[in-house]
């Protein structure tokens, strides 16, 4: 038996260094042209609106024992509302009597029965504190007992 080989067909188009080097040149361009890309994207890309901002810079934190703040900070707590007081609710009826007071008696101390605590130490010739004390209660015991001369009438 006799072998034979079949005639061995060669391409239409050589596979030479010619081929090799287009390859090699595109290959090259496309590298080239997506670094410029690349690099223009990176340089362009800090100075659009839409860019990723900086972190910013954080002062580092002093150890230090003997540093003191320049402020301090207080806490907030909830504001519980102030239960009425009958001796309040006295004092803001006497003051109405006397026309110092013209607000609502609630039994809770506010700016209204502050005013008319200074306007009866000032008719009175005290200091002007807005807060009762001993010569305060003397004076509007007095005037309740014997009336205000300041009072028209």
């Amino acid at each position: 038996m006799s072998t034979q080989t079949a005639p061995t067909s060669t391409p239409s188009t050589p596979a030479g260094p010619s081929r090799t080097r287009k390859v090699v040149a595109f290959s090259a361009a496309g590298i080239a042209v997506a670094g410029i890309v690349t690099g223009l994207v990176i340089g362009f890309g800090g100075s659009t609106p839409s860019a990723t901002p900086a972190a910013p810079q954080i002062a580092p934190i002093s150890h230090s024992t003997s540093h003191t703040p320049s402020h301090s900070v207080t806490p907030v707590e909830p504001v519980t509302p102030v239960a009425p007081s009958a001796a309040i609710e006295t004092l803001q009826k006497e003051l109405g009597r006397l026309n110092y007071y013209e607000g609502p008696v609630t039994g809770v101390m506010n700016t209204q029965t502050t005013q008319a605590i200074t306007y009866l130490q000032r008719d009175a010739h005290l200091p002007q504190t807005g807060t009762m004390n001993a010569a305060t209660q003397a004076a509007l015991a007095n005037f309740l007992a014997n009336g205000n001369n300041q009072m028209g009438g």
